[in-house]
């Protein structure tokens, strides 16, 4: 395998694992300071937005609500500990391959979209997943390729459509001796069905069959979508947040 067909493969894996959306098991999240992200460090954002819903990204319990509206997806972030995680799965993920040093050093997400909720239970959704990941090669792992060398690799795949992730639309590498590659992601879901809420739990039945079930909560005009778990004192954790706003 040459160096640039080595590195398409780790690169693809390493998008695999932090690539995610709603009712996907997982997601992308803004990094705590280190991958271009405007995290702040108690796993909330602290850009500001319509009705400040930025602002209270990653900062509200599951509360039920009023979920019936037409609602816009505007964020999505995750706890400090949710990317901590992540990075540890790529870091896991990367320490049996060519290069067992490459990390996972930023994700920046990005949400739009809508989701409708009428009044007689039925929903339609269109949801898109953007945002970055960057991945660090350090230089014992890049031997003697340029990073402009992988940049053209990895790019010519993704414009032939033989890159294995069909989610990343374009890569970039930059550096000297160690190359920081910054993917572009793009994944889309719509669909529709019907949905029912149960105390502070949506539950949304595709026509497919396939169900979803997230905490959430109405706060003013946000809908929060939350994944949670429990933590060490027994007390509901926010491990990652999508918001949208009322319309």
């Amino acid at each position: 395998m040459t160096t640039t067909g080595a590195m398409m493969w780790l690169c693809a894996g390493g998008l695999a694992v932090v690539v995610g959306g709603f009712g996907c098991g997982g997601g992308g999240g803004p990094a705590p300071g280190d991958g271009g992200s405007d995290a702040t460090g108690d796993g909330g954002s602290d850009a500001t937005g319509d009705g400040g819903a930025a602002a209270t990204c990653g900062n509200v319990q599951p509360c039920g609500g009023d979920v019936v509206g037409n609602w816009m997806f505007v964020e999505q972030c995750q706890s400090a500990a949710s990317i901590a995680a992540s990075k540890a799965n790529f870091s896991a993920n990367a320490a049996g391959t060519w290069c067992p040093s490459q990390t996972l050093v930023g994700i920046e997400p990005q949400a739009s979209g809508a989701l409708v909720l009428d009044a007689a239970g039925a929903y339609a959704l269109d949801l898109v997943f953007g945002g970055y990941i960057d991945i660090n090669f350090p230089a014992s792992c890049i031997a003697g390729a340029s990073c402009d060398d992988a940049t053209a690799g990895f790019q010519s795949q993704i414009e032939e459509g033989t890159f294995p992730i069909p989610s990343v639309t374009s890569i970039a590498c930059a550096g000297t001796s160690s190359c920081v590659c910054h993917a572009a992601i793009y994944r889309s879901r719509s669909e529709s069905g019907t949905f029912s809420i149960s105390g502070n739990v949506l539950s949304l039945a595709a026509t497919t069959g396939a169900v979803t079930s997230k905490s959430v909560c109405v706060a003013g005009r946000s809908l929060h979508i939350l994944d949670t778990s429990t933590g060490s004192t027994g007390q509901t954790v926010i491990d990652s947040d999508l918001v949208a706003m009322k319309q």
